[in-house]
């Protein structure tokens, strides 16, 4: 699971998708306290404070959403974890590096 945090008009349709889709999915682990280490280290995939503002930006791009993101408890979190950032940069050149579609939308 992996939240891109680029700017959704870079994104195709799938991804921005994608992403929403992993944002539900991660909640779980928030609720159960499953450990976030491997989204975090080596490279921060994830941004656990900036789950369900991210979740309203990318639900912007869809049609039909019908489901509403609450953030859990993330109390649980060691600090460096809960406020981890994602490298805009670094997940910009990784995403259009695997996907033709959004390296071609400016």
């Amino acid at each position: 699971m992996r939240m891109w945090m680029i700017d959704p008009s870079k994104m195709c349709t799938q991804h921005i998708v994608g992403e929403h889709m992993e944002i539900h999915k991660h909640r779980h682990n928030f609720v159960k306290k499953h450990s976030i280490s491997g989204r975090i280290k080596p490279i921060v995939q994830i941004e656990p404070l900036a789950m369900k503002k991210r979740h309203d930006v990318l639900v912007k791009y869809l049609k039909n959403h019908k489901s509403p993101y609450t953030l859990p408890d993330l109390s649980h979190l060691p600090k460096e974890e809960l406020n981890a950032k994602v490298d805009i940069d670094y997940s910009y050149n990784d995403l259009i590096s695997r996907c033709d579609k959004c390296g071609k939308l400016k």
